[in-house]
């Protein structure tokens, strides 16, 4: 992997925060494998459907506490090492939407987050922008038959909402309204399955990509299309392409490198080398 990262590489994550207690889709423990019968809310059912929303948004409560309390994992955190002390990792475009690589104090200008994040919410009309802490807040006020249920022994999904047993009716769960214009049309700032990335992510991604001298991809299986296309990209300007992740990818056969591995224990035992090396260049 070093001999990948040296290039001044820019840097996929997806599957990075199992180890936070936070799952994937498609690992070997993830939500799929789970529960084969999951199917989350599609972006037009989110738009169009009052009920589907209130579905979303009644899961998202009970799953929020969860989510907003899991911590950066060594991963995150040897990568802000490799980032900052060293010319290995250039950039981070994660898709994922949990906030970790920010906890972890990865600099923000050097992350993209190609999904969008679950700390912020949007009005779906008037694109009004609130903090999802507070915005909680606003929905334990008007929801006081729903609060009985926070802490439970749920499992959170990937995108922080939680599975609920057949039969739960949501059509009494209330959505706090935006603000500015009065909309229940609400969701959070992330790209949903079937909702397309806002252009100026997409160009920046795409710029990235067109910068750097290698890619390397750690822990996803590139089923994306939005991942993927990024990695084609990479492979059809001839740049290095690694990846650290277990089991196979949408992408194996544009790889220069592959290592079927957790990704914690080599990046923390990379970044412990490097650590190493800094502090004997110093003595």
């Amino acid at each position: 992997m070093m001999s990948i990262a040296t290039r001044g590489s820019n840097l996929r994550t997806i599957g990075l925060s199992t180890d936070s207690g936070i799952p994937d889709y498609r690992g070997d423990q993830g939500t799929y494998v789970r529960n084969p019968r999951h199917r989350p809310i599609l972006y037009h059912e989110l738009l169009s459907s009052h009920l589907y929303r209130q579905r979303y948004w009644s899961r998202s409560y009970l799953g929020w506490p969860k989510m907003s309390q899991a911590l950066p994992n060594g991963s995150h955190h040897a990568l802000v090492l490799l980032m900052t002390q060293s010319p290995y990792i250039q950039n981070i475009i994660t898709q994922n939407v949990d906030y970790l690589h920010t906890k972890a104090n990865t600099p923000v200008e050097r992350l993209l987050e190609l999904h969008g994040t679950l700390y912020k919410v949007e009005c779906m009309d008037c694109d009004a922008e609130y903090d999802r802490t507070l915005y909680q807040h606003r929905i334990h006020a008007r929801n006081p038959a729903w609060n009985a249920l926070l802490g439970g022994e749920t499992k959170i999904n990937p995108d922080g909402d939680v599975e609920l047993p057949d039969g739960v009716a949501y059509d009494d769960f209330d959505i706090p309204p935006c603000t500015s214009c009065g909309s229940q049309k609400m969701k959070p700032k992330v790209v949903f399955f079937g909702e397309n990335i806002k252009p100026h992510i997409t160009k920046r991604a795409e710029q990235l990509v067109n910068d750097c001298s290698a890619v390397v991809i750690i822990g996803s299986s590139l089923a994306t299309y939005s991942s993927y296309r990024l990695i084609r990209m990479a492979h059809q300007q001839n740049k290095p392409i690694g990846i650290l992740t277990k089991g196979p990818t949408r992408a194996d056969s544009l790889m220069t490198w592959k290592g079927e591995v957790g990704c914690t224990p080599v990046l923390v035992e990379l970044s412990r080398r490097l650590k190493g090396t800094i502090e004997t260049t110093k003595t």
